[in-house]
C-alpha cells in the first residue's frame, strides 16, 4: 500500500509571473473535494425517494500555519489576492502532495480566496494564520512533474 507523508507537502503561489514561491510556515491544507447535489425526482406511488445527479460543486480549500508577516511572496501575496478579488487559475496556486505531484485548478476553474488575515495569538505559542477559498468553475486536477 502506498501512502503520502504530509511532511513533503507544501503550497506554492505564482501570482507575479516571475516564478513559484512557497508560502512560508504553512503546516496544513485541506481540500474538501468535489461533490454533486442530488435532485429529488420522487413521484406519487414511489416507495422510496429517487434522485438524479445535479450541479457539481468543486469544493473549498483551507490553508493554515504559523504567521509570518515578512513572507511577501507567500502569506502577504495570498492576502492581497483576497483583498483584490484575484481569481487563482491553473498554475497560480499549487497544493503539493510531494516533490513530483501537485493539485491545481483545472482549465476554466479558479480559486477565490474568501478568508484571509485570520490571525491567532497565544501566550504559550507562536502566532497562527489561516486562509480559506472557494473553487469555482472546475475542480482540481492532479499533475505529475
Amino acid at each position: 500500500m502506498a501512502v503520502k507523508i504530509g511532511r513533503f507537502a507544501k503550497v506554492t503561489l505564482n501570482l507575479d509571473g516571475l516564478g513559484e514561491h512557497t508560502i512560508a510556515e504553512i503546516g496544513s491544507y485541506t481540500l474538501s473535494g468535489f461533490t454533486v447535489d442530488p435532485i429529488e425526482i420522487t413521484a406519487f406511488g414511489d416507495e422510496a425517494k429517487d434522485f438524479i445527479p445535479g450541479m457539481g460543486d468543486p469544493g473549498t480549500m483551507e490553508v493554515a500555519g504559523n504567521y509570518d508577516p515578512d513572507d511577501a511572496e507567500g502569506q502577504t501575496a495570498l492576502e492581497n489576492a483576497c483583498d483584490l478579488g484575484t481569481e487563482l487559475t491553473a498554475g497560480m496556486i499549487k497544493f503539493w502532495l510531494d516533490a513530483s505531484t501537485y493539485l491545481t485548478p483545472k482549465s476554466g476553474g479558479c480559486i477565490i480566496i474568501t478568508k484571509c488575515k485570520a490571525i491567532g495569538m497565544d501566550k504559550s505559542g507562536v502566532g497562527t494564520i489561516s486562509f480559506s477559498g472557494k473553487l469555482s468553475g472546475a475542480s482540481l486536477e492532479q499533475i505529475y512533474v
